[in-house]
């Protein structure tokens, strides 16, 4: 989903780009080659999609789809692969601007809730003002190390830990964080990164403040950057200052808002050149630091779900919604109540990036010494002042009315599984991704009786400027062992002998059936999941062959109108595994369709974190017994296992 000129997007120096192949251990990322992203084979796309199809929509609709994909595959699927290749040649990645496009920027829903994670991070306690400023100030000066760093080109290269192991991944997400920002423009959204290296600009962080915005030089080229103790005092000054000053314009709220609403009255903001000033600090500012105070919490809900919806969306715009800038990659949360987190805009990288970036930050404030008071006071920040014409007035108090309507329409939980983690399920012999996601599948049928389109993102950092595909969860080999483990497992009584036997073997060959049919969905699923980390997903594909086909023919032609793709974009569980290694440290979001589930995962050694969406208007979705069908699936699948017969 990047522009169709990716300089606009992509405008970062030539040595922060991996290019093509593989390095030695020594190598900086920057020199590394990268393979492109290859471009599937046509019909193999079009089969698994029609396999893929049979699990979730009827058999007669299947048939239907069968004979408008025999036709395009007679001429005109050929000639878009043709299309699809000779982009291959041209184009570092053929799909990435198409499908940030078609996944973020060309989506006009609002960001919180609908596309913006939200993070958590341990709770601390604060004794006193100043111990908020100190955290925020350790938190910013490691994130002016990481820039630093960054600007040298130093990051370490990762590489792949399985399939192809060793194998060097891209890392130009990493470099899309800090100073970037989404702006909203009427049908479709733009990612704007600052101009890179050129000392023209000081660096600043942006604090937000009792809903006032102070923009804090950090960096400036006459003077190097500030020291923590600067910093803190900076900080202490925009909290005391927004403590003492008039309620203010709640002009956060607009990012909360669609799209092109939010587009139309950034619009007007602009005609004036204050606001225009006030606007451009935002955009190229590291990021935003939202120094909340307590409250919010919901009291029928746990610490942590509360933690949750305050980093995802400020907990309403009676607390803390309006001190957010939404459209920020990043921005950092601290209470001061103790509750920190994170909330950051997807559009420019994936969890991984954000998670390194945050846990970074998180463990080297926690072996920081208190940062030492200055020397000298600078000049005291100032807080941005806003002219707001009526409409834009207005147009606030809508964004206030939606937002609010928003959150209380989400059914979000926050749930910890203890009955066992990942060590467990590697005993098993099974992936604990691949174990999760099929028991996610069976927990969706153990409720509904059927399965439904599944999202769970796979990475495809393995080529250039490589972003996700999906891996689809819900296919025969699932359904086939979902419904196994919910048929009854004992017999009737009078299918058993005088001496027991017969229904000692049943339950016995029941119990072996059942982990037979798992090993198969779980070999089904390390397949879809390699094949799409090895860039023979069918999402990408398909999705190129309907953008290349919209720029052809400008129309689509009936492959992608027809009823059965509409059902096999609409995720009705949209999943991910977002790993972390900083105790009480977790990701969510929302679900991507009214009717839809949302459900991350962080599998932990001895328990899961599930971090599960819905919305409370949907009369299909229902989080809280989402969840107990979840732990019903995690018991039974242990179950599963202890009664495994021993290996002979």
């Amino acid at each position: 989903m990047l522009s169709q000129e990716p300089e606009s997007l992509l405008s970062l120096p030539k040595r922060w780009l991996s290019t093509q192949g593989f390095g030695t251990e020594e190598e900086d990322f920057q020199n590394v080659q990268l393979p492109k992203l290859p471009v599937p084979d046509l019909q193999e796309t079009l089969d698994t999609y029609l396999e893929m199809a049979a699990v979730v929509v009827s058999s007669q609709q299947v048939e239907h789809t069968r004979g408008i994909a025999r036709g395009f595959m007679e001429e005109l699927g050929p000639r878009l692969q043709e299309q699809l290749l000779d982009r291959q040649k041209e184009m570092d990645n053929w799909v990435t601007e198409w499908w940030l496009d078609d996944m973020y920027l060309k989506v006009r829903a609002p960001l919180p809730i609908n596309s913006n994670p939200g993070m958590v991070f341990p709770k601390r306690h604060f004794a006193k003002m100043d111990e908020v400023a100190d955290l925020a100030a350790l938190f910013i000066d490691d994130l002016l190390d990481y820039k630093e760093m960054l600007d040298r080109g130093e990051l370490p290269l990762e590489r792949a830990t399985s399939r192809e192991k060793g194998q060097p991944l891209c890392m130009e997400q990493f470099y899309r964080l800090l100073g970037v920002c989404r702006i909203p423009e009427v049908g479709k959204d733009r990612l704007e990164l600052p101009a890179r290296g050129d000392g023209e600009h000081e660096e600043l962080v942006v604090v937000a403040c009792r809903n006032y915005f102070y923009p804090i030089p950090v960096k400036a080229a006459d003077r190097g950057r500030l020291t923590p103790g600067e910093m803190q005092a900076q900080l202490l000054h925009a909290m005391v200052d927004a403590a003492g000053a008039p309620p203010a314009p709640r002009i956060g709220l607009l990012t909360s808002m669609n799209r092109d609403q939010w587009a139309k009255a950034r619009e007007h903001l602009i005609r004036d050149e204050n606001n225009r000033t006030n606007l451009e600090l935002i955009s190229r500012a590291l990021c935003i630091v939202c120094l909340d105070e307590g409250g919010g919490d919901r009291p029928d809900l746990d610490e942590d779900t509360n933690a949750m919806l305050r980093a995802m969306h400020g907990a309403g715009t009676r607390h803390h919604s309006a001190n957010r800038w939404f459209d920020k990659t990043v921005q950092l949360i601290i209470s001061s109540d103790g509750t920190l987190g994170m909330c950051y805009e997807h559009s420019a990288a994936e969890g991984v990036a954000v998670v390194r970036l945050a846990e970074r930050a998180l463990a080297r404030a926690e072996v920081a010494d208190r940062p030492a008071p200055p020397p000298a006071l600078l000049p005291a920040p100032v807080a941005m002042r806003w002219n707001i014409v009526p409409e834009v007035q207005r147009t606030i108090e809508t964004a206030a009315r939606d937002l609010d309507r928003a959150i209380s329409d989400l059914d979000h939980k926050v749930y910890t599984y203890k009955g066992y983690g990942r060590e467990f399920m590697k005993s098993c012999r099974t992936s604990p991704d691949v174990y999760i996601q099929l028991a996610l599948q069976y927990a969706y049928y153990k409720m509904y009786g059927y399965l439904v389109t599944t999202y769970e993102s796979a990475s495809l950092r393995r080529f250039r400027n490589g972003r996700v595909d999906n891996i689809r969860s819900a296919h025969d080999a699932a359904l086939a062992w979902a419904a196994a483990m919910c048929t009854a497992e004992t017999p009737p009584l009078n299918d058993t002998t005088d001496d027991g036997q017969k229904k000692v073997s049943f339950n016995l060959y029941g119990e072996q059936k059942k982990l037979e049919l798992f090993e198969e969905a779980a070999r089904k699923q390390t397949s879809i999941m390699e094949a799409n980390i090895l860039g023979r997903g069918i999402d990408n594909h398909l999705l190129g062959l309907r953008e290349a086909a919209r720029e052809a023919l400008g129309e689509l032609p009936p492959l992608f109108t027809d009823t059965t793709y509409k059902q096999m974009i609409d995720f009705k569980l949209s999943t991910s595994q977002v790993a972390t290694t900083t105790d009480g440290t977790f990701m969510g979001y929302g679900a991507v369709v009214p009717d839809g589930y949302g459900v991350s995962y962080n599998p932990k050694k001895d328990h899961v974190i599930f971090c599960i969406s819905s919305f409370t208007s949907s009369s299909i979705t229902n989080t809280e017994a989402f969840k107990q069908s979840l732990e019903e699936a995690l018991d039974s699948m242990k179950l599963m296992f202890q009664n495994k017969k021993p290996d002979n």
